[in-house]
């Protein structure tokens, strides 16, 4: 791998991390009405046995707060969208034998699940071992690192 290849996979990847925290699924626990006139009621007898187990903005992820850049990761999300498409989604990505809809799929999972299943899904589905996974793996953020470039040029072109 050149250097350029690697400077294109270690400028990509925290946009990869901000397009995860602003796409992933937002769920946070709710409270329930009863919980909370529990939790009124038990405060003003200085009593602090609940029986729910509710903890608060703790138990959310460690990147919680952290600020989203939203425009960021939609041209991201864009850029992932129009990776392949018919006339294109055969042809080659880089020169360990990947294509552009087994490309554009491992982006998904790099993004979105953990590196296990990334890994699992390459052995399963694919066929392949660790050491290719980790080959198609750059390949396909080189390939997506390239694309989003050409969005940007497009989006610079049209302001």
């Amino acid at each position: 791998m050149t250097e350029t290849e690697k400077q294109l996979i270690e400028n990509i990847q925290p946009r990869i991390k901000n397009w995860r925290r602003a796409y992933r699924d937002k769920n946070i626990k709710n409270i329930s009405i009863t919980y909370a006139a529990m939790r009124a009621l038990a405060e003003t007898r200085d009593k602090t046995d609940f029986s729910e187990d509710y903890t608060g903005p703790e138990d959310r992820s460690d990147d919680y707060g952290i600020e989203i850049d939203q425009q960021d990761a939609d041209l991201l999300n864009l850029a992932w969208q129009n990776l392949s498409t018919p006339d294109t989604e055969m042809l080659s990505v880089g020169t360990h034998g990947l294509n552009v809809r087994t490309a554009k799929l491992i982006i998904l999972l790099y993004t979105f699940s953990t590196e296990r299943t990334l890994r699992r899904t390459c052995r399963s589905l694919w066929r392949i071992r660790d050491s290719k996974s980790d080959q198609w793996t750059e390949d396909a953020l080189i390939f997506f690192a390239l694309r989003v470039k050409f969005f940007e040029n497009i989006k610079k072109g049209k302001s």
